[in-house]
């Protein structure tokens, strides 16, 4: 067969594989990919979505409109929280000989105004049902650094001091609900970011914590450490292998903005820091602390690929979770100024509206409430896998692959009556999507399922309700879209 005649065979092919796909709607369906969620096969328990926050933006509560949009719309649950952006809020000149400040010292700082928006702004999440966990980020005060290295911290009872003076009024002043505490923020970066802490000093500067908190009465603090900048396992290691605070740790705490590879084939089921931390931590002493991603999000400011944006969040925050991750908090809740790095940083899900006092969503906001108001703390995520294996190899059925191109997670109510699938389409054309349900609770069969979409023109749109049949579902996934497939309303 001459060369010509090849091509035209292959030209003929290609449209009869073009007429078999077509359906009744007339648009081509290239991948078909049959699934199972089986909930008999459970792996971590969700501990909830949320934001970081600070009171800057309280202005005798205009920013309840925001508060009320993350929490009642988006299903925010866990709120970082930081009340003034920097470390330094009591000065160390102040101290009497003991170490203590003087009671009318701290009066007069935590009654000033940016405290008293703070407790506001605190008060009216507590009023929600929302109990957030404070966190101390920024410069340090002259005097608790180093010599020669004024930012790396070096009088760990005297920083302690200041953190716990402030959880002492909150609680007992404010009457304030909380139980957890993030002591240091990105110590590994230091300056401007946090207190500089090296590597063999985490677990005295987490002891002289731990103390003062006893001290103070509120041993029943828990706490999140060490907010890293960036998922290194390696950093961990003298964390993880101490157990003389092991009582106090709560969680262990990270942050990501991104590892750079992102985009490279198999990324999203290759072994990555994500999944070499939650392993670490499951072999040592801290088995039951739970992985929290308290920052998390991506670093554009340009706002002409917001897209773009919204699709990479939303793929980081799908592996941390298939990773084994509980929590994860995005950076940031809306556009704010923010005092540690002295910039106005447009990383708000929220875009602010700084002459009429509004905040409107952007489509990050959307793309994150496919997961945060749907993935429900309490949920356990569940093995998903192919219907069939592989038996040969298909170069088309790479390109099909779910867990590469068509990420796709479940999640389970502790009751099993409801459930919640997620996903992206990175396939460049529609997609029909069939999962069969197993270990379920029979009412959770019976119920309708919503099909929610979010894509360039889509908002978290309520596509349609499936009727789920012999324990199945079947949705069509549109190219380039971010999809939930959930019982809930």
């Amino acid at each position: 067969m001459d060369r010509n005649n090849i091509c035209r065979l292959v030209f003929s092919l290609g449209v009869l594989l073009l007429l078999v796909g077509c359906g009744r709607s007339g648009k081509y369906i290239v991948s078909k990919i049959r699934l199972v969620a089986d909930a008999g096969r459970t792996y971590q328990t969700v501990e909830g979505f949320g934001v970081n926050i600070n009171p800057g933006q309280w202005n005798e509560g205009n920013l309840k409109q925001a508060i009320d949009l993350l929490v009642d719309d988006l299903g925010s649950v866990q709120f970082r929280f930081d009340c003034t952006g920097l470390a330094n809020w009591l000065d160390p000149a102040r101290r009497n000989k003991d170490g203590k400040y003087p009671d009318e010292y701290l009066s007069e700082i935590y009654s000033n105004k940016t405290f008293r928006d703070a407790w506001a702004c605190f008060r009216y999440l507590n009023s929600k049902e929302i109990e957030p966990f404070f966190n101390v980020s920024g410069r340090i005060p002259e005097g608790l650094g180093k010599a020669g290295k004024p930012n790396q911290l070096a009088d760990f009872n005297g920083y302690a001091e200041m953190v716990v003076s402030m959880l002492k009024w909150a609680r007992h002043n404010e009457n304030l609900r909380f139980s957890l505490l993030a002591p240091f923020n990105e110590t590994d970066l230091s300056y401007p970011e946090g207190p500089g802490i090296d590597q063999e000093d985490a677990v005295p500067a987490i002891k002289a914590i731990i103390n003062k908190l006893k001290e103070y009465g509120m041993s029943d603090i828990r706490l999140v450490v060490m907010d890293d900048n960036a998922v290194r396992p390696g950093k961990m290691k003298n964390i993880l292998n101490d157990t003389s605070i092991l009582s106090f740790v709560s969680k262990i705490g990270v942050h990501t903005y991104g590892m750079g590879h992102e985009q490279y084939t198999g990324w999203f089921t290759s072994e990555t820091d994500y999944s070499r931390l939650t392993e670490m931590v499951k072999e040592s002493p801290y088995r039951n602390c739970s992985l929290w991603m308290t920052e998390y999000g991506d670093l554009d400011q340009t706002g002409v690929a917001e897209f773009n944006f919204s699709w990479t969040i939303t793929k980081r925050l799908l592996k941390m979770l298939k990773d084994g991750y509980s929590a994860a908090m995005f950076w940031d809740a809306f556009d704010n100024f923010h005092k540690h790095d002295t910039v106005w940083s447009r990383y708000g899900l929220l875009e602010t509206d700084t002459i009429n006092g509004r905040y409107t969503p952007r489509l990050r906001y959307y793309a994150s409430k496919e997961v945060y108001r749907y993935v429900r703390p309490g949920f356990r995520q569940v093995e998903i896998k192919y219907a069939a294996s592989h038996t040969s190899f298909d170069i088309y059925e790479r390109f099909h692959d779910t867990l590469t191109y068509v990420p796709v997670l479940a999640f389970v109510s502790a009751d099993r009556k409801d459930f919640t699938i997620v996903g992206m389409n990175g396939i460049e054309s529609d997609t029909e999507l069939s999962i069969q349900l197993e270990g379920l609770d029979p009412a959770a069969y019976e119920k309708k399922v919503n099909y929610f979409r979010t894509g360039d023109n889509e908002k978290c749109k309520k596509v349609s309700v499936i009727i789920g049949k012999n324990n199945s579902i079947r949705a069509i996934v549109k190219p380039k879209s971010i999809f939930t497939l959930t019982t809930l309303p």
